[in-house]
């Protein structure tokens, strides 16, 4: 008897996967071909793995981040589908080569990064302070005096702090206990703004971190030499722009940020993403869906350096026929999905939800907004966003920003599943009469209070919305 193999077997159970879908009838029908084409040909992993191995980082200013992009442009002009680059100028960065050595009591060099916006010191020597209050007001004034800060996991200080630091204090310098262990560093940007650092700062490994805070706890002198020779640059960065064309004049937006940091591939934070975009404008394309909206897919630059892609888009353009903005960053195994603060969305959402049979999600629609990501700069424009609760594994996932951000993480059939549920997701939305209507400004800020996030973007100087109520 010759045997059937599960993917022939599947294959046929989904009839014909390049049979565009305007031949076929049925809504529950081309919901059934987009989620098995999605987890048979394992477009997203493949991609994902290429662009990983071949060019390694996308960090901007890079090598890997051109050709990566370059790449990825070609790829989704094969499929037919039309592309452009959005320009836009925005403070880079160049890293530089970086030290941190331990002096005394002994003598060693530190594993360390320094963080972006941080220019070129040193050698910058001084005695350590170890500090672990998140309000500068409460530091021991004398204690810190001409010191470099050790500061606690967790803890850290905004740009304006940092001045304070140094001109009311005598401050010389920071270095960041990484939250976890096993010799983990944290790339990280010293200001979204792109504004210069008074001072070196760096991330160090919570290891060497807690070595230095027991020493100090012992009553010895500790001293460190802090070195860094990277520098600011006037960066052009570029939002890459495909669209599926729909029947109308509204769009759904699917979008990830592009862009990594340095000292791994990328290829969790967010090359995912990346991934997973390509992988569904490739099946939706490649399946024919005839669309009631244009679906827009967008991979946003310059995410890590302070947002700097999705503000440009957020702010320069005409947002009114935008009906939803859907952000993927770090999408693993999707539990819940989140409306993030727009009560409208919810019974999308929860039908969609109800719609997974077995793969419904073990958690409820959630409706609460979150920062640093590029759906932000959106939620600001009063636009409605959805993310995914989707996390990794924790020994998989905690190397983020750093070396083990690895190919190897990447768990083959988590990625095909998350690829299926996102694409069901765009293509309903995208089939949908009903519409969420955008907020004014005041509708805006009071998402933002009921998440309790005021006090926070105040803090950060990103409130636009007047005075506390």
């Amino acid at each position: 008897m010759k045997r059937i193999s599960l993917k022939h077997l599947c294959t046929g159970i989904f009839l014909p996967l390049l049979m565009p879908l305007s031949l076929l009838s049925g809504e529950e029908t081309s919901r059934s071909l987009i989620l098995g084409q999605s987890i048979l040909d394992e477009s997203a992993y493949r991609f994902l793995e290429y662009i990983s191995d071949e060019f390694g980082p996308r960090m901007v200013g890079t090598e890997g981040h051109a050709a990566t992009m370059d790449y990825l442009e070609k790829e989704l002009q094969s499929l037919g589908l039309e592309t452009e680059r959005q320009e836009f100028t925005y403070p880079g960065w160049v890293r530089g080569e970086s030290r941190v050595e331990l002096l005394a009591p002994h003598r060693k060099v530190l594993r360390s990064v320094d963080l972006a916006y941080v220019g070129g010191f040193g050698p910058v020597s001084g005695e350590v302070a170890y500090v672990e209050a998140k309000d500068i007001e409460e530091l021991d004034t004398e204690a810190i005096r001409d010191r470099i800060l050790l500061v606690r996991q967790n803890v850290s200080y905004r740009l304006p702090q940092m001045v304070r630091l140094q001109e009311e204090h005598g401050v010389k310098g920071l270095l960041y206990i990484n939250r976890v262990n096993g010799g983990q560093l944290l790339a990280r940007t010293a200001d979204h703004d792109g504004r210069a650092a008074p001072f070196p700062v760096f991330s160090i490994t919570q290891e060497e971190g807690l070595l230095m805070q027991r020493l100090l706890e012992d009553g010895k002198v500790v001293r460190v030499e802090l070195e860094t020779r990277s520098s600011a640059k006037q960066f052009t960065g570029a939002n890459l722009i495909a669209r599926l064309p729909g029947q109308g004049s509204e769009r759904v937006m699917l979008g990830a940020h592009f862009d990594s940091w340095d000292l791994g591939q990328g290829s969790i934070d967010n090359g995912l993403g990346v991934a997973q975009v390509y992988a569904v404008a490739k099946l939706l394309k490649e399946l024919g869906t005839n669309n009631q909206h244009t679906v827009e897919f967008v991979w946003f630059d310059a995410e890590e350096m302070g947002l700097w892609g999705s503000r440009h888009y957020a702010e320069a353009g005409d947002l009114s026929d935008l009906r939803v903005m859907i952000n993927l960053d770090m999408v693993g195994r999707p539990i819940a999905i989140n409306a993030m603060g727009f009560d409208g969305l919810v019974p999308l959402l929860e039908s969609y939800v109800d719609s997974l049979g077995a793969w419904e999600f073990s958690k409820n629609v959630a409706n609460k907004p979150w920062l640093g990501s590029d759906h932000h700069p959106f939620i600001m424009q009063g636009v409605p966003a959805i993310t995914f609760n989707a996390p990794m594994d924790h020994d998989d996932v905690r190397y983020y920003h750093d070396f083990g951000d690895s190919m190897d993480k990447v768990d083959r059939t988590m990625l095909g599943e998350a690829c299926g549920l996102i694409a069901l997701l765009v293509y309903d939305l995208a089939n949908t009469e009903e519409r969420v209507p955008h907020l004014d400004d005041e509708a805006v800020a009071e998402l933002f209070r009921k998440a309790d996030l005021e006090e926070r973007l105040r803090k950060a100087d990103k409130w636009p919305f007047g005075e506390a109520e």
